[in-house]
């Protein structure tokens, strides 16, 4: 592969940083996690991030990608929470310009994915966004059947 790929993303009980995992090894790509500066657990992610996310907010992170221009790829994950993306990653994508970056969003979930996409790309201007991809959190515990729709997705997204 000759082009530089990040995979960016936050999870709070690990489905996506698993996922994130696998798209590392079968690309060879950095990786970066959303860290809070007060993060969510498992109570306040029902209450603080139900509210969180309805209202649009951007928590504060703990760190950001210094170098995102470095990368010519930039895969973006999160899990849905009221079946739309994360606080988390909507401050990243507000505090990062991804303009002219080829980006590629992906989430996980136990439901549906709801307004994940249509609310990623309308929040990740100017970007060229790649092919997105969902993933039901009963798919991950087959570890070989993720493991090869993940590598056939991400060469997909190569080869185009």
């Amino acid at each position: 592969m000759n082009k530089k790929a990040l995979v960016v993303y936050y999870s709070l009980q690990g489905h996506t940083k698993e996922v994130s995992n696998l798209i590392k090894d079968a690309i060879g790509a950095d990786t970066f996690e959303l860290e809070l500066e007060k993060p969510y657990n498992l109570v306040t992610a029902t209450t603080l991030g139900s509210r969180h996310t309805k209202k649009d907010y951007t928590p504060t992170l703990k760190k950001h990608v210094d170098n995102i221009k470095d990368y010519d790829v930039i895969f973006v994950g999160s899990p849905i929470w009221w079946y739309t993306l994360t606080p988390p990653v909507l401050t990243f994508l507000k505090e990062h310009n991804l303009e002219n970056k080829t980006v590629v969003p992906f989430c996980t979930h136990a439901g549906n994915h709801g307004s994940f996409f249509e609310k990623f790309k309308n929040n990740c201007h100017g970007a060229n966004i790649k092919e997105a991809k969902d993933f039901h959190s009963s798919k991950l515990k087959d570890k070989v059947l993720i493991k090869n729709e993940i590598e056939e997705w991400v060469q997909t997204i190569f080869k185009s």
